[in-house]
């Protein structure tokens, strides 16, 4: 299992150059967590971390110490912490959440979007479409991060971007399971399309609905994948 995560981490993580080097690995570690790189159960081993960020074991100790106080990981044993799984329930209540926050910022976002903010929003929105009609999904979780989270930065709400990316830290790791099953055959109605349209008349209700039914509806797809013990798992294909 050691050597499995190991290469794992090579492949989504790179060497520190800067301090704080303690800073660095917690947003390397982060940007893998919300961008669905470690699925659950994975062990995150100071030793092999520390080795791909060229660094000693003392930071990465401190950027795993403040990702599991904050819940996004747990302890695991012998100098490693493990991405938890997230069962039924607690993914019924961070869709709630989800939908709150989201919900709020992209409705404040609506009243404060240029027409430059939006542009860029519907580039992003078209590599995202791009991706799927190539079948080239690698990066697809990223792209779509992005386009959500540029929805709420657009809200100037620092603290309620700050929640969403705890919650979104709490779930990113189930979040590749909607690749490439739900993305590509199972999505229904383009909810973000809709929601940027939404945005552009300034309709901050409709583009709040949008935000919401997108999250709600990918809820339902990963509540799907739960096994009988309630532990969300990815599909495994016929």
């Amino acid at each position: 299992m050691m050597d499995t995560n190991a290469t794992v981490a090579d492949r989504n993580l790179s060497r520190l150059s800067r301090e704080p080097l303690w800073d660095r690995a917690h947003a390397q570690l982060r940007e893998a967590l919300l961008a669905g790189r470690f699925e659950p159960g994975s062990a995150l081993v100071l030793r092999h971390l520390a080795e791909t960020f060229g660094t000693s074991i003392t930071p990465v100790r401190d950027a795993l110490a403040r990702l599991v106080a904050q819940g996004v990981l747990e302890q695991g044993p012998r100098n490693s912490a493990l991405v938890p799984d997230l069962r039924k329930s607690a993914l019924v209540d961070i869709t709630m959440v989800r939908c709150e926050l989201e919900g709020r910022a992209t409705r404040e976002a609506a009243q404060k979007a240029t027409p430059a903010d939006i542009d860029a929003l519907d580039a992003l929105l078209a590599d995202m479409r791009g991706m799927i009609a190539r079948r080239a999904l690698d990066a697809y979780l990223d792209v779509h991060r992005r386009f959500h989270f540029g929805i709420y930065a657009l809200a100037g709400i620092p603290i309620l971007d700050e929640m969403i990316e705890n919650l979104w830290l709490r779930c990113g790791p189930i979040l590749s399971f909607v690749v490439p099953e739900y993305v590509v055959l199972l999505k229904g109605t383009d909810h973000h399309q809709a929601a940027l349209d939404a945005l552009r008349r300034r309709d901050g209700a409709a583009a709040e609905a949008e935000i919401v039914a997108d999250i709600e509806e990918a809820g339902r797809y990963l509540l799907s994948l739960a096994d009988p013990s309630g532990r969300i798992r990815r599909r495994v294909p016929a």
